[in-house]
């Protein structure tokens, strides 16, 4: 596949899964790298309770003004249990997000990626629109059809232990008609961070995220090299 030349050349951001709480030093660490390479996109989905939770949380309420007050793009975890959650209840939880969090997007994990459940997704992601979010991500972790890539604004397209071939990626975004930034991945277990994949990996991605972090929960922390992975991002 030949890549245009508008596509290679613009910017890959950070897309990092922050499921920690917000007193966590996490935060501040994620907001010091935004401060240190503002070109860099970041985008920080945050998860009160595997979703928006039953109460408002005031610390949860402080940490995303900081977030966004230093240029993070602020996102609400939300599953949709592969289409199968009832959509109300979806639509409740972006509800939450907007009045107790005004986060900027919604996150919906566990996204179908067979055919017949594009106006789901579609209809989800124009609803967080109407509320007045300016992104949707949504999250099948792997392939899925070139008919989902228009439900929401960026698709995660691989999030696995170790790191994707560069193959994988270009096949799994090979819709000439779509730039990078409809496409997200992410990769846990990576020990060191390997400065060349993530040079290779931003002509296809809009958005990445490495860590040497493990299952059962991989985004508990940040990685050791967090601030090299944004740095090597960083093209001035």
């Amino acid at each position: 596949m030949t890549v245009p030349i508008s596509t290679r050349t613009s910017p890959t951001g950070v897309i990092i899964p922050l499921y920690t709480y917000p007193t966590d030093l996490t935060w501040n660490l994620v907001v010091q790298a935004k401060t240190t390479h503002p070109s860099v996109p970041i985008i920080a989905i945050i998860n009160p309770s595997s979703g928006p939770g039953t109460t408002i949380d005031s610390n949860f309420v402080s940490g995303i003004k900081k977030l966004q007050n230093a240029g993070v793009i602020v996102l609400g975890y939300v599953y949709t249990s592969y289409a199968a959650r009832d959509i109300a209840t979806v639509k409740a939880d972006v509800d939450f997000y907007e009045n107790w969090y005004n986060v900027d997007g919604i996150n919906f994990d566990e996204m179908a990626n067979t055919a017949g459940h594009e106006l789901y997704y579609s209809s989800l992601s124009q609803y967080a629109k109407s509320k007045g979010m300016k992104m949707t991500v949504g999250n099948p972790g792997m392939s899925t059809l070139s008919s989902y890539i228009d439900t929401v604004d960026d698709l995660s397209i691989y999030e696995s232990s170790g790191l994707p071939t560069i193959t994988m990626l270009s096949s799994r975004t090979s819709y000439s008609a779509y730039p990078k930034s409809k496409f997200s991945m992410i990769a846990y277990g990576i020990n060191q961070l390997d400065t060349a994949f993530v040079e290779h990996a931003s002509i296809y991605v809009g958005y990445l995220y490495i860590t040497d972090n493990i299952l059962p929960n991989p985004y508990d922390t940040l990685p050791v090299y967090f601030n090299n992975l944004v740095a090597a991002l960083d093209t001035g």
